[in-house]
């Protein structure tokens, strides 16, 4: 496998992160041995790399320059290595992903697993974060792709629809909520709701389909806030809280029983899954994985006929 000059290596993850810290775990090597690494760079630069912010670590213009650059280059040598490997018939190298929570959680596991398994030479990395932690991501060349929830607004970015998905309300199934029959908008004013974090896609379409129907986000009661469905889902079980989760996140929950859906006529959240990327075309592992899971969506949708 190519492997690029190591001294270079330690530089772009420290720049990465941000952090010789974290560049010593991910590197398996002591703080030091970065230290020293970036020390000798910048004697040879005749350069400061990094400078110290209180407790920040920030890069300097010679950073941002040699970055920019080293970007390139392990872009392309992970390229060659590609190339390289299907020539043996291989498929290897690494591959780096962002995604927000529901993909992370309920859909791209199973993918990468089903991908491992047909390629054990591919190292994979999933990051899990909100809508816009997953674009920041793709700006800073952390991943190489992302697979977001949220709606796909911004320009500088290209966003590719690979499944439906339908938001769907649910609550435990003793909730007091179920003697009220029929269901209808002005008994949910009333109701207690629990959301994700601010910056989460999942948010921005629950909050934009309540305005349709004249509702504005601060008139809802919500005290609670958390960052995953999992929390979400744990917690409607103990309270009378009405959560808004992803089909695929509920499930076996309904399923099983533990929760139960709640129908309002009328009010039905749709919204498409993405995959997110820089702009230009995807060459490599990331296409590779790509061609991957869009026959594994193929499966999956012919399934759930």
């Amino acid at each position: 496998m190519l492997e690029v000059n190591f001294r270079i290596k330690v530089f772009y993850q420290a720049a990465r992160d941000l952090s010789f810290t974290k560049a010593s775990r991910e590197l398996n090597i002591s703080q030091p041995a970065v230290s020293k690494h970036i020390q000798e760079l910048e004697n040879i630069i005749g350069q400061a790399l990094f400078l110290r912010n209180g407790s920040r670590l920030v890069l300097t213009d010679a950073g941002r320059t040699l970055m920019d650059s080293v970007q390139v280059i392990i872009h392309e040598y992970e390229l060659a290595d590609y190339k390289l490997g299907l020539l043996k018939n291989q498929v290897r190298g690494n591959l780096v992903i962002g995604a927000s929570t529901t993909i992370a959680q309920y859909l791209l596991p199973k993918w990468i697993a089903a991908f491992s398994l047909e390629h054990p030479m591919v190292q994979i990395k999933l990051f899990t974060g909100n809508t816009a932690q997953v674009d920041r991501w793709l700006y800073e060349k952390k991943i190489a792709l992302g697979f977001v929830e949220g709606m796909a607004e911004d320009p500088s970015l290209k966003y590719v629809k690979i499944l439906d998905d339908q938001l769907i309300w649910v609550a435990r199934k003793d909730n007091p909520l179920f003697q009220s029959s029929p269901l209808c908008i002005d008994t949910l004013r009333k109701q207690e709701f629990i959301f994700r974090e601010h910056g989460s896609g999942t948010n921005d379409i629950v909050f934009q389909r309540f305005k349709e129907f004249g509702i504005h986000a601060n008139e809802l009661i919500n005290r609670v806030q958390m960052s995953s469905s999992e929390s979400i889902k744990q917690y409607i079980q103990y309270s009378n809280s009405i959560g808004i989760l992803s089909k695929h996140a509920v499930e076996q929950e309904i399923a099983s029983g533990l929760l139960r859906k709640v129908d309002v006529e009328g009010f039905e959240i749709e919204r498409d899954l993405h995959l997110v990327h820089l702009h230009g075309e995807l060459s490599g592992l990331p296409k590779q994985f790509i061609r991957f899971i869009n026959q594994e969506i193929i499966n999956y949708d012919n399934f759930m006929l």
